[in-house]
């Protein structure tokens, strides 16, 4: 394109001449006028001189006139002078005026030469110039520019007519846009000229605009692409209903939900028919109903369904089927816990400080005839207790200050005859060591009463009637033996029943104490406590009972006592650190003969009750030969027993009066340590002294000894954690019991690990398609459903991945199945199963 001079220099030379000639012209005129004044002056003073005479006036006044008349001939040279510049000035003007007229020829030609259009404005908006390009622009007959014509009227019938469709905003530097009715884009320069006026130039930007356009719908296709992808990914599915009810808009996760496929959702109409369809899950899209909707096992939803302002519908569904599935589990967990409670043999009730009931289990209301809506927020002294609560008061008063209280009350039963019950009153601490309440544990007693009365009736009758009551004593002592023998066989008999969900239970309990918010804490945390003391109570009973019943018979064999009592040792180094106890142990290492359960049950109890009544204090545990035999000693800096109080630590129910009330047992620990080390033959003594402490001692036979002397001191170090090797682990976990396997579920998650979850052997292989590949950790249950084994499956998993980790998880305790796990290298779990000892196997199982 030519390069174009200001279109302003011709028009501003040709006016400057013409102001330089116009002011020439008025110097000569004002120069011939002032010569005429001179003249007649002259003239004047000529005639006066020659008709005055001479005279010194006269003379003056010529010499005067002489000299005007100088002046007049100088004003006439300079006449002559701009008269010569006029000329010459006259030229140049005549040669500017020639070359102006080239120039604007020349700036026609190169304006009429350039692609855009161009139009020059007065200062008052008339068309001064355009060139053809500006004609073309509009592209219409109705529009033919005139020089004159106003370029706003022009402007303004372009918008009328709709040649100009649109007017974008003017940009920072000034630039207009057009949009025209024939798909052209125009954007307008405006300049500015000296005179006042604007030139216009139209530049046409078609292509740009769609170049710009093309990119435009391309982000914006990317974009609607990316949202999509962002919508599909969300956990929530999303129906978008127009207001005449068709379907809008969805994401992937609501085509899972609904159970439809894409196309379906393309050929119904409307989402009436769409509802009709035979794959339709049955998601509720009405506004009204339950927010909740359950659509399957595997599908639970929150609706929410919300009207647009723009009259659209949106539906959104929340998968909430594991929150569902929690919320169902812990109303079966307290189903389960209640079940539990129900079906022990003995009246249970719990009672808050404030002497109210808060729970009472099945025995207890039926023993009383109270239905079988449970007793809550009664007080005593207005339940069915009123008439024996000034007898109650005072044991109430004691449990409240922390003591355990055992009495027998006599009390009318459901059906209005007097009974007699043996109750224990056990408090209840929560983890600041405040009594919340105590617990009832009562067992009816009214036949042993009654033959006891009997007996004393007897006692008092004739001598010839002394042998027959004898008789009957001794068929009523059979009964009430078989009777108890019945009782203890059949507590045995359910271990593994009550265990298995007192181990759900308790896995539950622990899973939501790591959920629950701060203000529901303490609940759990007596939830818990309760959880702990029952699991406690149910062993002892069982243990005790399996004892009675004579099912416990021991397997002693030639033992190494160390790896045993390192064991022991390491183990309660852990639990001296909740008592605060210094604890420390010294063995020797030696090879006796005896069954190392029993011999670990006897020393358990007995370094449990060291912690318990030694704490703040030290514990000492030591092993160390003499003559034939290992002798066992547990000292600890506890309260100390009274003389008269050893003679009967070993017997049933014994429950010293103290200040150290940790638990709440039945006193059946150190008569389970009696009848296990009768049962070894193993002497056990005690030496104690009140304020000092107490040293427990058990006698084992030795089979060989080896002296070989091993000291530590208890390090404190965290128990509590996982290291980061195990959270990488997944873990497949096979029990029949389904609270079980969602409660080790809901623990593991938790934990931050991923668990898989089967119900039997059968089922694992069918799902996983006979491949471990992906399993790092396998916990197996003992008993399983359909005649599976849970140590067969460990056993032949074992054949196949020698370095599989495997847990096993039962409640049996026989020796037997520890004997056939040796070297198998097969972990074994008892039940129930809290946390702390899962994390501790699974340590174990992966160091």
């Amino acid at each position: 394109m030519p390069k174009i001079k200001s279109t302003r220099q011709p028009g501003a030379i040709e006016l400057t001449q013409d102001i330089e000639m116009s002011n020439l012209r008025r110097e000569l005129a004002r120069q011939k006028e002032e010569n005429e004044k001179l003249e007649k002056i002259n003239a004047a003073l000529m005639y006066r001189i020659e008709e005055g005479g001479f005279d010194h006036h006269s003379y003056r006044a010529f010499e005067h006139a002489v000299q005007l008349s100088e002046k007049v001939n100088e004003k006439t040279e300079a006449l002559q002078i701009v008269l010569q510049k006029l000329e010459k000035s006259n030229a140049e003007i005549a040669r500017a005026h020639q070359e102006t007229n080239q120039l604007k020829q020349r700036l026609n030609d190169a304006i009429e030469s350039i692609n855009q259009a161009m139009v020059l404005l007065d200062s008052k908006g008339a068309v001064v110039y355009f060139n053809r390009h500006f004609t073309s622009v509009w592209d219409n007959h109705s529009i033919t520019p005139k020089i004159g014509d106003h370029y706003y009227d022009i402007t303004q019938l372009a918008k009328h007519l709709g040649i100009i469709r649109r007017v974008l905003p003017p940009d920072s530097e000034g630039r207009v846009i057009y949009q025209l009715s024939n798909s052209r884009w125009y954007q307008l320069t405006i300049r500015r000229t000296q005179e006042g006026g604007k030139v216009i130039l139209f530049n046409d930007i078609t292509e740009v605009k769609l170049n710009e356009s093309n990119r435009y719908e391309q982000v914006i296709k990317e974009k609607n692409k990316l949202l999509q992808s962002l919508i599909d990914s969300v956990d929530v599915g999303i129906l978008l209903i127009n207001q005449e009810g068709g379907v809008a808009f969805w994401n992937k996760t609501f085509l899972t939900q609904s159970n439809v496929s894409k196309q379906t959702l393309f050929d119904c109409k409307n989402i009436y028919t769409l509802q009709m369809h035979v794959d339709w899950s049955g998601l509720n899209l009405e506004k009204g109903g339950d927010t909740t909707q359950i659509i399957n096992e595997n599908l639970v939803v929150d609706r929410r369904i919300t009207i647009l302002p723009d009259g659209n519908t949106l539906c959104t569904f929340t998968n909430v089927t594991s929150q569902h599935h929690y919320a169902e589990t812990l109303k079966q967990n307290e189903s389960w816990i209640r079940m539990i409670t129900d079906n022990v043999p003995a009246l249970i009730a719990y009672i808050g400080t404030d002497k109210n009931f808060l729970y009472t289990n099945k025995g207890y209301r039926d023993w009383y005839g109270l239905g079988e809506e449970p007793l809550y927020g009664v007080a005593m002294e207005q339940s069915h207790l009123k008439h024996v609560y000034p007898r109650l008061i005072h044991y109430v008063e004691r449990v409240n200050r922390g003591e355990i209280v055992s009495f027998q009350s006599e009390e009318t039963n459901a059906h209005g005859e007097t009974g007699f019950l043996q109750k224990v009153y056990l408090p209840h601490f929560n983890n600041k060591q405040e009594i919340e309440g105590h617990f009832v544990l009562a067992t009816d007693v009214s036949e042993q009463v009654r033959s006891k009365q009997q007996l004393q009736a007897a006692k008092d009758q004739l001598e010839s009637n002394v042998e027959k009551r004898t008789r009957e004593l001794n068929r009523a002592n059979i009964a009430l033996q078989e009777a108890m023998n019945s009782k203890s066989k059949f507590l045995a008999a359910i271990s593994h029943d009550l265990m298995q969900p007192l181990s759900a239970a308790i896995l539950f309990n622990e899973s939501l104490r790591d959920q629950v918010q701060a203000s529901a804490g303490p609940i759990v945390s007596a939830l818990d406590n309760s959880l702990s003391d029952l699991n406690s109570l149910i062993r002892t009973l069982i243990e005790t009972s399996k004892l009675d019943a004579g099912l416990v018979q021991p397997d002693k064999q030639r033992e190494n006592a160390l790896p045993l009592l390192t064991q022991l040792a390491e183990e309660f180094s852990h639990i001296s650190q909740d008592y605060q106890v210094n604890f420390r142990y010294k063995f020797q290492d030696a090879i006796v003969h005896t069954d190392v359960s029993l011999l670990s049950r006897i020393l358990r109890n007995l370094l449990s009750n060291a912690m318990k009544y030694g704490a703040k204090g030290k514990v000492l545990f030591t092993a160390r030969t003499m003559s034939n035999h290992l002798r066992i000693s547990i000292y600890d800096q506890g309260v100390g027993i009274s003389q008269a109080d050893q003679t009967v630590i070993f017997k049933e129910f014994s429950r010293l009066e103290n200040d150290f009330n940790y638990s709440y047992s039945l006193g059946l620990g150190l008569y389970i340590v009696d009848k296990m080390s009768r049962l070894l033959e193993h002497d056990i003594s005690v030496l104690s002294t009140q304020g000092v402490g107490s040293c427990f001692t058990l006698s084992v036979p030795l089979a060989s000894v080896q002296e070989v002397e091993h000291e530590a001191t208890v390090d404190a170090m965290p128990h509590d954690s996982l290291p980061d090797n195990l959270l990488d682990k997944q873990i497949w976990h096979i029990d029949n019991d389904t609270n079980m396997r969602i409660a080790m579920q809901t623990l593991f998650e938790n934990w931050g690990m991923e668990v898989v979850t089967f119900a039997g052997f059968t089922q694992c292989m069918a799902v996983m398609h006979n491949c471990f590949d992906d399993c790092d950790l396998l916990i197996v249950d003992y008993h399983l459903d359909d005649g599976e084994n849970g140590l067969e499956i460990a056993k032949h998993i074992k054949q196949i991945l020698p370095a599989m980790p495997i847990l096993l998880c039962t409640a049996n305790h026989s020796k037997a199945l520890v004997n056939e796990l040796e070297g198998t290298n097969i972990q074994l779990l008892h039940k129930p199963i809290n946390s702390i000892r899962l994390k501790q196997a699974l340590k174990s199982a992966v160091s």
